[in-house]
């Protein structure tokens, strides 16, 4: 799919804010999205997903950007991800990601493997768009030898039923921890790529199903349940990064 600014528009039109929320004090200082994308595809970058949390022109939103000069990272290609909000409810930051193609599955790679840039709202320039091209290319291959570590890490049965068990901590940190899960159903596949017994299989695999939901499970109530899908760019973004450490952790 092309991202182009009318689509952006449609599903995420606060990135298009021309001022900030006015409950916010002039100490305040704005940082336009749509200039920060325009930096991005000047450099070579391609906005390659976009939404928003909540309505409203001011809403918490994120852009993510690929840069066809970037070589994969096993399975995955790199994104730029870049969040902001113009409401004060979070302040403008951009981290790494990594997008797994065989699944669609959109990875956030910790501060301590990216080293994220944040700013508390100040002007953001080309330059620093021109840096940050020439810091991902650094970085890759720390990401890369992560990934490699995970698909070179195998798991046996109780190290599979461990991650997913400190995992569901995480997943359910939002809600009610479930009292009985069917930790099997998570360790089952659901495609050909994510059949093995290493770690960046059962990640992914993991990742997956916690995010997008549809697991069944019974509550301490004893009602049945089935997990929602994340669609909340905040929670969306804890679980991916704590998966992410969760696993580093296992190495």
């Amino acid at each position: 799919m092309i991202y182009t600014p009318e689509l952006i528009k449609q599903v995420a039109p606060s990135v298009f804010a021309t001022e900030p929320s006015s409950k916010l004090t002039n100490k305040y200082s704005f940082v336009p999205t749509d200039q920060v994308i325009e930096y991005f595809v000047r450099e070579g970058w391609d906005v390659s997903s976009a939404h928003q949390t909540g309505r409203g022109i001011h809403a918490l939103h994120e852009v993510k950007f690929r840069n066809k000069q970037l070589p994969a990272v096993g399975d995955t290609l790199v994104e730029a991800i870049v969040r902001n909000s113009h409401n004060g409810t979070s302040g403008f930051s951009l981290g790494a990601g990594l997008y797994r193609l065989v699944c669609s599955n959109g990875l956030v790679v910790p501060t301590s493997v990216s080293e994220r840039f944040n700013i508390r709202h100040k002007a953001f320039t080309l330059d620093e768009v021109k840096e940050l091209t020439e810091s991902f290319s650094k970085k890759l291959p720390k990401i890369e030898h992560s990934v490699g570590r995970m698909m070179a890490r195998t798991l046996t049965i109780d190290e599979k039923i461990d991650f997913v068990e400190k995992s569901s901590k995480f997943r359910w940190a939002m809600g009610s921890v479930p009292a009985e899960l069917n930790i099997e159903e998570i360790l089952t596949p659901l495609r050909h790529e994510d059949s093995g017994d290493d770690l960046w299989s059962t990640f992914n695999m993991v990742q997956e199903k916690f995010v997008r939901g549809g697991i069944e499970y019974k509550t301490k109530t004893g009602r049945r349940s089935s997990l929602r899908s994340l669609k909340n760019i905040s929670s969306l973004n804890y679980v991916n990064t704590k998966l992410w450490e969760t696993a580093e952790a296992m190495l």
